[in-house]
């Protein structure tokens, strides 16, 4: 009787021994997933401000445009306003 019992009690700690692997296992996936989603996370942000200072430097460079095309256009104005006044 007294192996039977000692048997019952290796398949006990057998059987928490498997218990405690599958909530370290299952602890272990959580934090990697966590992990992967931080990391994704952090690039995402980095990618928004990569995409800010792009945006920034466009609205920059179409201000300038607008600045040079309305200079233009009053040069045009000028000169057709001169050519007006030689006819």
């Amino acid at each position: 009787m007294a192996r039977e019992d000692k048997k019952y009690s290796l398949g006990t700690l057998a059987i928490l021994a498997g218990w405690a692997v599958t909530i370290l296992t299952v602890f272990w996936q959580v934090a990697m997933k966590d992990a992967t989603y931080t990391n994704s996370i952090e690039e995402l942000e980095k990618d928004l401000t990569n995409i800010s200072v792009r945006v920034n430097t466009t609205e920059d460079f179409r201000i300038t445009i607008v600045e040079s095309l309305t200079e233009i256009k009053t040069d045009l104005t000028w000169i057709k306003d001169r050519l007006d006044e030689i006819e």
